[in-house]
């Protein structure tokens, strides 16, 4: 399949420049063909690289965002320029160029899933294309997912559990449908990714208890428990012994699940207070309306829960 790559930046040759250090925080836009379709992605290079391989983490935004937003309000950005990392910005796809774009989950939601657009095959290629071209460490490759992204995260793992060390969840859930009695999910793998998982008890999107979405964006959709989902995907993973504390005085409850080996294991936060949004985000319209109290910090604690998982 026919690909291009666009370089934001010093055109050098990119292996030697990324090796050898030469390139300081510099992004890079790279352009896949892929059934037809322009897809374009972020590459956010750290501003020093050694001679290493480097770990990957693909941020999806949710729906109607984007790659550009997502990479400067999301705060992953500042953590892979300080932790050394390599931190992917995709798109979606949607109606018009670089806004209101969608991922296509199998269930939900906007323009991918009414155009069958297959997501999932072309991060598969996206992520081949990011290893045969930057110094990846392959067993050390991410996912972070929000809200549509978040689905699409989900769906990654359950289709590609052999590629990723660890998942991010935020503010979403892996399953939907018209109704109650429709729901479809997504497969959970026969083998444990560690998952790390964010949701808000108040979120009116996705709620907390279940229920159809607020947003006309979701086209009435109908979401089951999502405590019921995590805990599905827990101990379809292996998952099956379960501790819960409270922090910030109650305003943060987590539950980990632990299992049969060190890849089954997930971290479910809960936020008493929380909303439809990124914990702890400080930049984007989304941080503005967040009304929670709580003082997490999802994208620093998503790389600590990230930072000791590999494949080896």
């Amino acid at each position: 399949m026919f690909k291009t790559m666009m370089i934001i930046g010093t055109l050098l040759a990119m292996g030697f420049s990324l090796v050898s250090g030469t390139k300081k925080g510099v992004d890079e836009v790279m352009t896949i063909e892929h059934d037809g379709r322009t897809r374009q992605t972020i590459i956010h290079l750290p501003p020093e690289i050694k001679d290493e391989k480097l770990p990957v983490v693909l941020v999806f935004h949710g729906l109607f965002g984007n790659g550009n937003y997502t990479k400067n309000t999301y705060g992953i950005t500042e953590v892979a320029d300080k932790e050394g990392f390599i931190s992917v910005y995709p798109e979606g796809t949607g109606p018009l160029n670089s806004v209101f774009l969608s991922w296509n989950s199998g269930f939900c939601c906007g323009y991918a899933m009414e155009n069958n657009v297959d997501d999932v095959s072309y991060i598969y290629e996206l992520i081949v294309e990011i290893i045969n071209s930057y110094p990846v460490d392959e067993t050390r490759v991410y996912l972070v997912g929000l809200s549509n992204g978040g689905m699409l995260a989900y769906r990654l793992v359950s289709c590609y559990p052999e590629l990723f060390a660890a998942c991010a969840i935020v503010s979403s859930s892996p399953a939907g449908g018209t109704d109650e009695n429709a729901i479809v999910m997504i497969d959970p793998p026969d083998r444990g990714v560690p998952l790390i998982v964010f949701h808000g008890m108040k979120d009116p999107i996705i709620p907390f208890e279940g229920g159809f979405s607020s947003s006309s964006e979701a086209n009435g959709m109908y979401f089951p428990p999502v405590e019921e989902s995590v805990e599905f995907w827990a101990t379809k993973m292996g998952a099956s012994t379960v501790q819960e504390t409270q922090h910030e005085n109650g305003l943060v409850i987590l539950k980990e699940y632990t299992g049969k080996d060190e890849r089954s294991l997930v971290h479910f936060y809960m936020i008493t207070d929380g909303d439809h949004t990124w914990p702890g985000r400080e930049k984007g319209l989304d941080a503005l309306n967040s009304s929670s109290e709580a003082t997490i910090k999802a994208s620093e604690m998503i790389w600590e829960f990230f930072r000791d998982k590999s494949l080896r």
